[in-house]
């Protein structure tokens, strides 16, 4: 190897200390499934947080958030949410091969590292097979997405207000101004118990009441949501009905990156337009606060057609009347480093890890 190699490492005490400022310098831009409050909200779930550094020489190149499991008989399971930061398949391969020789000198007990890169797909391709470059010498192999933003839609917002409204769904427009006639007013609201109660309660409203979205357990949501507004990258909003939230939203800033990342509203309480102000109003404060794009976190793929054939279809629509275009991702991979634990671990280990997962937190899901 030489200084131009891509090597990881694990980050240092004063690395960790300001370790999302180092993700929020990541290709590609902050990531809040990077972050330590994420880290945090993971390791409430039996999850321990782990930090990588990638280099080369000695300039960091990319950090990564990995999140290790010990599964019984077996070793430990690697995570890597959202990463590791490459854009594209070239640096997902250099990438991997750090991590490859890494866990193999400093992690001899990891028998895989399941990774989800940022890299963008053709929505209409289905699963992306691996490119020779990344197949070549390792075992890497495709599974499912596993985040809720694999198809998702990205709004850029380094833009004037006139810009910015002018790129959305005319309705979409009309709707913002028409909440603004009626006296909507959009204020933010603290983290306080109160603040989760009508958060949780709305977004279980979602849809009438009727839309499956899969929501985490309270406790999980709430982990996160104060973790984030303790580091000064979470905000809580509401619009006001009757004195109490009809609609809510808990916007993330990690750098220059925004994520809407939880919402709720009330149909029998909420007038027209009052949802689209409320975004618009945490899209100008993103914007405001140094963030370039925001991601509204999640859509149905585009041949999906209705709810019965994805349960974002709906919320969808409404987050594509401020983009008007999907942004899909690859999906998420194995690195495979022992083959015979990982075979045993695909055959039955993930089922039964999963559902005592599931069991004991009250989770949505393993990872």
């Amino acid at each position: 190897m030489n200084d131009t190699t891509l090597t990881a490492r694990t980050a240092t005490s004063t690395e960790i200390d300001r370790w999302d400022s180092l993700v929020a310098a990541n290709p590609g831009g902050g990531e809040f499934l990077a972050a330590r409050a994420f880290a945090d909200t993971k390791s409430q779930v039996g999850w321990v947080p782990r930090y990588l550094v990638f280099t080369r020489g000695s300039a960091i190149h990319s950090v990564a958030l990995v999140c290790e499991r010990q599964i019984p008989l077996l070793g430990h399971l690697w995570y890597i949410p959202r990463g590791p930061a490459a854009p594209d398949f070239d640096a997902f391969a250099e990438h991997l091969r750090a991590l490859h020789r890494f866990a193999r000198e400093a992690a001899p007990r990891v028998f895989a590292v399941t990774v989800e890169p940022p890299i963008v797909a053709d929505e209409n391709a289905g699963q992306t097979p691996l490119p020779e470059v990344i197949a070549r010498g390792l075992d890497v192999r495709n599974r499912p997405a596993l985040q809720g933003n694999a198809t998702t839609a990205i709004v850029r917002i380094d833009r004037s207000d006139e810009e910015l409204l002018a790129s959305f769904d005319k309705k979409c427009r009309n709707m913002v101004r028409r909440a603004e006639r009626d006296g909507a007013i959009v204020r933010k609201v603290p983290p306080s118990p109160e603040t989760f109660a009508h958060m949780h309660r709305l977004m279980r409203l979602v849809g009438g009441g009727t839309a499956d979205l899969a929501l985490r357990a309270p406790e999980y949501s709430e982990t996160l949501w104060q973790g984030f507004t303790r580091a000064g990258q979470g905000q809580f909003y509401a619009i006001d009905a009757d004195g109490t939230p009809a609609v809510m939203g808990f916007l993330i800033r990690v750098g220059d990156r925004a994520f809407y990342k939880d919402g709720g509203s009330e149909r029998d309480r909420v007038t027209p337009g009052m949802s689209n102000l409320l975004l618009w109003q945490m899209i100008r404060d993103a914007r405001d606060a140094g963030a370039t794009e925001i991601d509204l976190f999640g859509v149905a793929p585009a041949w999906a057609q209705s709810t019965a054939d994805h349960p974002a279809y709906g919320l969808g629509l409404f987050k594509l009347s401020f983009s008007r275009e999907r942004t899909t991702y690859v999906g998420a991979f194995d690195l495979v480093l022992r083959p015979r634990r990982f075979q045993l671990w695909k055959r039955w280990g993930e089922r039964i890890v999963s559902k005592l997962h599931r069991t004991r937190f009250q989770d949505l899901g393993l990872y």
